[in-house]
Formats: structure tokens, sequence, C-alpha cells
């Protein structure tokens, strides 16, 4: 690359009404900043419409009244369903392409667009006496993209603050933003060589110029960082992925200081600020969080008081339980768990399975590799040595917690898809709702301060490959289950609306392995009791619905099926349970073999309502439908499992959204879709 030094490049313009270099980085700073300036307005927008809904004293608190919030819901729709659009998986060989929505493909697109105008812009790149202007203003360009790539990596994110963006999902525009800073370097260094090429000279300059072996190095270190962030080198070994990351950033920042100019230094130090500020504000933050001394009465038993308790569950489940942990979060947050006695200097991502109203945070990690490993390893052998006792493991340091959303409890209908594991990040929510509702205020419900959620219904779907795996969330779903029935015993007004159901994708015939909260000597437990009674009906059997009092249909339509099943319902008089019969059944899925009128019913002990268990795959389709249709203002769906449900789940919230036509002036209600991903 050729030297930007001497007289003072940036401040110089070619003339012809072309601003200067200095100027162009402004201007795409100002772009950048406007951008994010929106978003923090739409931000500010959202957080002041959850409150004016739990302030709205209405029977439809989350349907907009006013002209500007009518304006305003007609506007985030529109946006939503463009955003939404997804793309069809491409398989390749053994493995699945899944591509991200249209949404972020359009602001990546955005900046790459507004870069590569700030690079050509008034130059003829036709013109080989323009070529050495192209290298300099692709050189100035590409260096002021350097703190967005920062602003966009760190955990204590300030975009992320600002906009209400988890860091994980800023992490994706993190490393697209650095391939785009990759393809105009390429382009810095491709115009210098293109130039000297006519003299012969490129071979000379990597030779003999420092400043031009300088910049050589920086683009070499840079391209290694792209393609070792690329998701198949990455997943190979995230541990080690990390250690190389920190080494090649430094090794990168350091090439990048000695060949930039003195006059655009600036645009180096400030990625250097960004990531002293975010790695003293996570070590501030840690000590806090993992020293006993700021903890009050844990501080008497550790210096480093977070010693946990394992449990291995069927599937290669392990249950981590933190007891009271120094930090609050809030329902579908995540933290970075580390054990150096398990995995040294590694930390790894979990998604706390509690609400912190249960004084512990419990964690359900599925052996995959690494750390992963050792936790299963470590429960599973001290089972086996004292078989009624779990493992105490630790100290364990925790960082965050992290991940954000809007909250659920604005929203007039809420629809949770989980898949296997993703329950540990959809279940605390649907808790945390029914927990609104048990908190608020019997004949005191529709005075100021009292309205703690404007959800009506719930509908929560769990898709998991095997029976054994409900034994995880059994203590929670029979916790919602109960609560839900305490606040019908409690309020006569109660009209709140809760359903549920499983859906078990492969085996029909596996038996339900004996869970820890079955014994009595457990902590979780007071009596020896069966929870789980878990019966195949055939099509004539008495099914339990979850609300008996509310006529509804039954959700033949839940099921793979290639047309409805013909459903006849009877009232039974004394039990209000209906029967369902079905005098044709349907195949559901290609790999069940099994009709649309079998269930398996969950009885828990003490509740009046249960949640219906299928054979199959849900169709997230007609669940989203069934539930927008009765739907009394916005609604939200909730996603966190394999991408292809995620697809799914997807691909089923844009055509809804556009068969609903809420951007067309037809009055029907906007959906916000929230897919959290598997992996951080």
């Amino acid at each position: 690359m050729s030297s930007m030094g001497g007289m003072s490049m940036g401040s110089m313009s070619i003339g012809n009404g072309v601003p200067s270099m200095f100027a162009l980085q402004q201007t795409y700073w100002a772009v950048v900043g406007s951008v994010i300036g929106v978003a923090t307005i739409v931000n500010l927008i959202n957080r002041l419409l959850y409150q004016n809904r739990l302030r709205d004293l209405s029977s439809t608190p989350a349907k907009p009244k006013s002209v500007f919030l009518r304006a305003y819901a007609t506007a985030t729709a529109t946006f939503r369903e463009i955003s939404y659009v997804g793309f069809s998986p491409v398989p390749l060989g053994p493995l699945t392409i899944h591509f991200p929505p249209l949404g972020p493909i359009l602001i990546i697109l955005a900046n790459l667009v507004t870069v590569l105008v700030l690079c050509f812009y008034g130059l003829d790149t036709s013109d080989v006496w323009e070529w050495e202007n192209v290298g300099y203003r692709t050189g100035f360009i590409s260096i002021c993209q350097l703190p967005l790539i920062f602003l966009l990596a760190g955990r204590r994110n300030i975009i992320g603050y600002l906009v209400d963006m988890s860091y994980a999902r800023l992490n994706w525009f993190h490393r697209w933003a650095a391939r785009t800073l990759w393809l105009t370097s390429t382009i810095h260094m491709g115009f210098w060589f293109h130039d000297w090429g006519r003299y012969d000279y490129i071979a000379y300059q990597l030779t003999h110029d420092p400043l031009t072996k300088r910049g050589f190095a920086a683009w070499c270190i840079l391209t290694f960082i792209v393609i070792s962030s690329s998701a198949p080198v990455r997943k190979l070994s995230y541990e080690i992925f990390l250690l190389q990351h920190l080494v090649s950033f430094v090794g990168f920042i350091v090439a990048i200081w000695m060949h930039a100019p003195a006059e655009v230094k600036i645009w180096v130090w400030i990625p250097i600020a960004l990531a002293v500020f975010d790695r003293v504000v996570r070590y501030a933050w840690g000590a806090y969080a993992n020293i006993g001394i700021f903890h009050g009465k844990i501080a008497r038993f550790s210096l480093f008081p977070h010693y946990a308790t394992l449990t291995p569950f069927p599937g290669n489940v392990t249950r981590v339980t933190l007891n009271n942990p120094g930090i609050v979060w809030k329902p579908g947050q995540h933290i970075l768990l580390t054990c150096h006695r398990i995995a040294l200097f590694q930390s790894h991502p979990f998604t706390i399975a509690s609400l912190p109203e249960d004084g512990r945070m419990d964690f359900f990690i599925r052996r995959r590799g690494g750390g992963t490993r050792g936790f299963e390893a470590i429960a599973k052998k001290g089972r086996s040595i004292e078989a009624d006792h779990d493992v105490r493991c630790g100290p364990m340091f925790i960082e965050g917690p992290y991940g954000t959303h809007r909250p659920l409890r604005q929203f007039n209908s809420v629809v949770l898809f989980a898949g296997g594991m993703g329950a540990t990040f959809v279940v605390p929510l649907l808790r945390d709702i029914v927990s609104a509702w048990k908190s608020e205020k019997g004949e005191e419900y529709h005075t100021p301060g009292n309205r703690l959620s404007a959800t009506d219904r719930i509908r929560f779907i769990w898709a998991v490959k095997s029976r054994a795996e409900m034994r995880m969330f059994e203590p929670q779903i029979r916790t919602v289950l109960t609560d839900f029935n305490e606040c019908r015993r409690l309020n006569p007004e109660f009209n709140k609306e809760i359903e549920m159901s499983i859906h078990v994708t492969r085996d029909k015939n596996s038996h339900i392995a004996p869970s820890p909260h079955d014994d009595p000597r457990h902590e979780n437990s007071q009596t020896h009791i069966e929870l789980f009674d878990l019966t195949t009906h055939s099509q004539n059997d008495s099914v339990k619905t979850m609300s008996p009092e509310k006529e509804r249909e039954p959700d033949c339509e839940e099921h793979d099926c290639e047309r409805p099943t013909v459903i006849q319902q009877e009232e039974h008089p004394n039990t209000g349970n209906r029967s369902i019969s079905a005098p044709e059944q349907e195949h559901i899925g290609s790999d069940s073999g099994h009709s649309a009128a079998e269930s398996t019913q969950l009885l828990l002990s003490n509740t009046n309502t249960s949640p219906t268990i299928h054979f199959g795959r849900p169709s997230s389709h007609m669940i989203i439908r069934k539930s927008l249709e009765r739907a009394e203002g916005e609604s939200a769906v909730i996603v966190c499992g394999p991408p292809g449900l995620a697809d799914d789940v997807r691909l089923s919230v844009v055509a809804l959204s556009d068969e609903r036509a809420v951007h067309k002036g037809t009055g029907a209600q906007g959906i916000y879709l929230h897919v959290e991903n598997f992996e951080i």
C-alpha cells in the first residue's frame, strides 16, 4: 500500500465539488449515527408504549386508540412484514444452509452501498491517473469503519443499550461489517497494486517500503480474521476461535496503527478505547457478581460464593443450579458461566431457566463437547457414588446477564414456540406472564397501577424428540398451572386463557425416566407422588382442555395434517370435559405414523387443567392463525429452537401478517416476532 504520510491528504479535495476525505469520513458517521438515532427513538417509543398499555384501564390495552398510535402500529407492522421475510433453507450435502431474514440483510446492504458510494464518489476508475486518488480514498473510508466494528462487538454494548438489542444479535452485524471493511481494504490495496503494476513495481514496494509492508500485513491479518470467523471454521472449536480471535485482533490493530498516518490515527484510538471500556465494565461487574463480600450473608461461606448443584437428566442433559446468585436478571436472559475445575479459562453462554423470585439460577446443559461434557461427567459420577444426593461443584463464576427483547406483558396474545432445549428460553417467559396475572389484585384490578400485564391469552407449544425430555420442566409447568388455577379461584372476574401442548416428534412408546423431583428427600419435593400420568388416549377418550369454561375448537389444526380432521365435541354434564371423536383420522408428519386423534394427556397433581401431548410436529401456521383470530390488540410470537422451527415460524408470521393486511387499513393488529437463536 502507498504511503498516506507527508502532506495532509484528508483535507484535500479533488475538485469539481467533491468533498474532502475527512468530510467523507464524517458523512459515513452521519449516516451511521442517523440510523442508530432512529432506532433509539423507536426503542424509546416502544418503552413508553409498554408503560401506556399497563396504565390503560380499558379491556383492550394492547389495541392502539389514538391517531398517533394507530399510525405507529401501521408503520411498524409494515416494516416488520418486510424485515421478517425469510428465504427457504438450501440443503448442501449433509448440511443445510439457513439464511437470515430480509431486514438484517437490507441493513448490511445499506452499509455496503454507503461505503462504496463514499469510496468512488466523484472518481473515474477508468482513468489511470485517478487510481492513486482511489487508493487514498478507499484507505480513508476503510479506516473510519473500525469504530463501528468494535461498537458492534462489545458485550457491554453501547449500541445495544440504545436500540435494545442483545450483543448476540449485534455480533452478526459485527461480522458483516468486518467483511465490508475487508472488501474496501482489498479495493484500497488492489488499486495501489494496479497502479504499481504498470511499472512492475509491486515486488519492490512489498520488499523495501515499510509502510507498504505494514499495510499488507494488516490486510493479511484481516483476511485471516474474516476466514476464521466464518461459521464452519468457528464451530470446529469455539474456545480456540476466541483465543486466536483475540490475538489476531491485537496484531491487526498494531499493524493498522503503524500503517496509518498521524492524521487518521484517531480512528485507531477509538476502537482501542472501546475495547478497554468493554473489558473494564465487564471485569468490574464480574467482580461485583462473583465476590462474596459484596453480597452480605453469602460472604460468610466463601470469597467466591457461587457453588453449583449438578443433577443428571435424560438425554445427556445436566441441570446446574446456583442458589442465591449475586445478580438479578429478566426472563429470557443468559449468562456466561465459568468453572475452572471443569474447563480452565473457558466461559460458555447458558440461558437462565428460572425466575429471580425462585432464589436460584437453573441451567439445563446438553452435552455437546468441551466444558459441557465435564458438567455431565461430574454429575453422573457423583450420582453413581451417592445415589441420593446431587453433586456440588465449584466455585462458579458468572458474567451477565445478557440478552433483551420487548417485554411480553404488553401484548394481547402471546404464542411461545420451543424446540427441545429452547424451552430454557421460553418457559421463563411463560412463567413471567402467569406470575404477573397472579400478582394483580382482584377487585382493584381496574385501578391505576395495578395492571401488571396486558396479556389475555398465552399459547405454549413445546416440541421434543422423546417424552423423557419433558421431565426437565415438570416443576415449572406444574407451577404455571397451579398459579393459573389459583388466579381463577381467587378472582371470579379472571378471564385470562392459557393453552399448552407438547409435541413428541419421534418416540411414541418411550417410558418416562424417574425424576429427581419424585424423591421426597429432594429439596423441591414435599411428598412422594407421581406427577406425570402419561396415558395414550384413543379417539373416544376424554381429553381435558386448558380452560373448561371456554368454548373452543380442538386443535386438530396443530398437526401436520394434509387436511383438518373432522372433530365432534360432546359436553360431559358433570365434569365440563369434552369427549372428542374423530370420524376421520389423518396422518401426522412423515415420520410419526400416528393419527391426528391420538393424543396423550399430561395430568399434574392438584390442578384442574392439563397440557395435551401429541405425536408429530406442530403446524405453526395454524397455531398462530388461531391465536391471531382472537387477538384484540398487538400479538407476540416467540420461538427458540432448531433453525428449521425458526424458519417455519418466521414464514408463518410473514404470511399471516400479509393476510391480515394490517398496513392496508383493515384495523387488524400487528405481530411482533422474536427469534432466539441457540448459538450465542
